[in-house]
């Protein structure tokens, strides 16, 4: 395994158009990761009580609300 060191000794060295190809890949993996960890939050959320508890408290906040527009 490569240090950090060596790692960014070998990034400085590209030439400016492989440094920003490789930079832009980063970002898109980095990006892609986000997302993921974003699908794996909200499945998580739909098993946590405390979560689901809030739901149901703001689904009953709204059952009696009126579905139909008032007009002014």
């Amino acid at each position: 395994m490569q240090s950090i060191d060596e790692i960014a000794k070998a990034i400085t060295s590209l030439d400016p158009a492989e440094r920003k190809a490789l930079m832009e890949r980063l970002a898109q993996a980095d990006q892609q990761d986000g997302s993921e960890r974003k699908v794996l939050a909200i499945a998580d959320a739909m098993n946590d009580e405390l979560f689901l508890a809030d739901l149901r408290e703001v689904m009953n906040d709204f059952t009696q609300v009126d579905a139909e527009e008032t007009v002014r």
